[in-house]
């Protein structure tokens, strides 16, 4: 069984990591135990790029895998949903990154906000599983309804399903094929 921890970072609500952390396994066509942390890590200022006003997303990657190394033993996956922005070189902002190297993935949501929390909830967890998904090897879908597609912007987010593929399943499935693991 794949083993999630989903860790609040900054201004986060520790009712946002238990959503996600509920409603994430419904989406996936593998067995997924998700663990939501209830503490808030604060983000390190050193990680803050400040002519940007944004965070460097490598580098909170690296220090999420630093800050939760114990808990990432015996295989664990992090998801960190990190209450602010970021980019990666090359673009001006990111929703999230994976690091299947480091067993660790990013949502940001300052970019996913809105007035209407369900709203808001629903590009969180449509972000949230996109980036599990890479960390459990999968690559951007061209099916623009797949939750694997790449979002260019909010809109692209709202239009796409928390749902997978199903090619994106198969290739999960196969991935993962040990009978223990599909539900």
């Amino acid at each position: 069984m794949i083993e999630l921890i989903v860790q609040p970072v900054g201004r986060v609500r520790p009712e946002d990591a238990i959503y996600v952390a509920r409603e994430m396994p419904k989406h996936f066509p593998i067995s997924i135990r998700v663990y939501p942390t209830m503490w808030s890590l604060q983000p390190p200022a050193s990680a803050y790029e400040w002519s940007r006003m944004q965070y460097r997303a490598f580098d909170i990657n690296e220090w999420l895998s630093r800050s939760l190394g114990p808990l990432l033993k015996g295989g664990r996956l992090a998801l960190g949903l990190v209450g602010a922005d970021a980019f990666v070189s090359g673009l001006n902002f990111v929703f999230g990154l994976a690091d299947p190297e480091l067993r660790v993935a990013t949502v940001y949501t300052a970019r996913l906000e809105d007035n209407d929390n369900g709203r808001f909830l629903s590009r969180l967890l449509k972000e949230s599983i996109h980036e599990v998904g890479h960390l459990l090897g999968l690559e951007h879908c061209p099916n623009r309804a797949c939750v694997m597609s790449f979002s260019n912007d909010v809109e692209d987010v709202d239009l796409k399903s928390p749902d997978f593929c199903d090619s994106c399943k198969l290739k999960l499935i196969r991935a993962y094929s040990d009978k223990d693991l599909v539900p």
